[in-house]
């Protein structure tokens, strides 16, 4: 097998024991170097590394021993993340050495559009106020806005943006994109991303699903913020880094915005003093809207996938280029 013989996968043993039989259908004459919970990897196993695969099931605990030997490996020539992002630091290293970078991007998509269908769902019915009143055994009956008709702008449209507009679209939503220019795939409105300010200017609901990239770093500034209506929410399931979280901050607490979702931050974990945490009109996740059961079969489907493209000599899905 002319892109296997001789070389070895470096993955968990969480994913070995249960995908053992495919990768071996896949890649007969692949070894296959486990990381097991306490056990250090060999250094002659860790020469042996051609291939990395950081799963799910190695995030958080498991990652720095992961990347240890990942990095230690003078052979790796390909490393494939269960993320779809990959502004950290660690996979430029595997860039810098010439190591191919695969990402699982679309493997999340489904149950991050969700999460931001909930989110809007809980602002628009200010499910917040409904807790704390139930807290309080208090019977307080209000009305509350419908999704039906109110303008969503998406601002980004990979697979977490089309799976938003999608849902969105099913709730009667009136869904508008926002991205570097038009494709012609779009099945609504597309604003370009140079006028963001403008574009989220009459929205009822402002949807961040971006990578973050040196040039989309800190893109939704305090005059973004600023332009938005008082009554719209706003959510965040892309990186915290993409926002002037300060400025997010001040505008919901002086009811400038309506409320949020946010399930990225800037730093994270959120400071347990961050004043985020105590506004009444935002809903805090920690960075989970993608972790479901059914996203780390995916990944893997991804994974293994790309491991028989990478055995054929194929081009592989979602590789990451400079």
């Amino acid at each position: 097998m002319g892109e296997t013989g001789g070389v070895a996968l470096f993955c968990t043993d969480t994913f070995l024991d249960e995908y053992r039989e495919r990768i071996a259908e896949i890649a007969p004459d692949l070894d296959v170097v486990a990381l097991r919970r306490g056990d250090e990897v060999a250094d002659e196993d860790i020469e042996r590394i051609t291939i990395a695969f950081f799963s799910n099931d190695a995030w958080p605990e498991r990652a720095a021993p992961f990347f240890k030997v990942a990095l230690a490996a003078q052979n790796i020539r390909w490393l494939h993340s269960m993320s779809a992002g990959v502004d950290s630091p660690v996979f430029a290293m595997f860039l810098d050495r010439g190591a191919r970078l695969t990402t699982s991007s679309g493997a999340s998509a489904p149950p991050i559009a969700g999460t931001v269908m909930l989110y809007l769902l809980a602002l628009s019915r200010n499910l917040p106020g409904w807790l704390r009143a139930q807290a309080a055994h208090e019977w307080s009956p209000a009305p509350f806005r419908d999704l039906e008709g109110q303008r969503l702008v998406v601002i980004g449209y990979g697979p977490i943006g089309q799976e938003v507009v999608r849902l969105a679209t099913a709730f009667r939503m009136d869904p508008v994109v926002v991205r570097r220019s038009a494709l012609g795939d779009e099945p609504c409105p597309v604003r370009p991303l140079a006028a963001l300010a403008d574009a989220v200017s009459d929205a009822d609901a402002v949807v961040v699903a971006l990578p973050l990239a040196p040039e989309t770093r800190g893109i939704v500034s305090a005059e973004v913020i600023a332009a938005m209506a008082p009554h719209a929410v706003f959510v965040n399931v892309g990186r915290g880094e993409l926002v002037d979280q300060a400025a997010l901050t001040d505008a919901l607490g002086s009811a400038r915005l309506a409320g949020a979702g946010l399930d990225v931050f800037d730093p994270e974990p959120l400071p347990a003093d961050d004043a985020l945490w105590d506004l009444p009109n935002v809903i805090i996740s920690p960075h989970t809207s993608g972790s479901s059961d059914a996203t780390t079969a995916r990944v893997a489907e991804i994974f293994l996938d790309n491991l028989g493209r990478f055995v054929r000599g194929e081009p592989m899905r979602n590789e990451v280029t400079r």
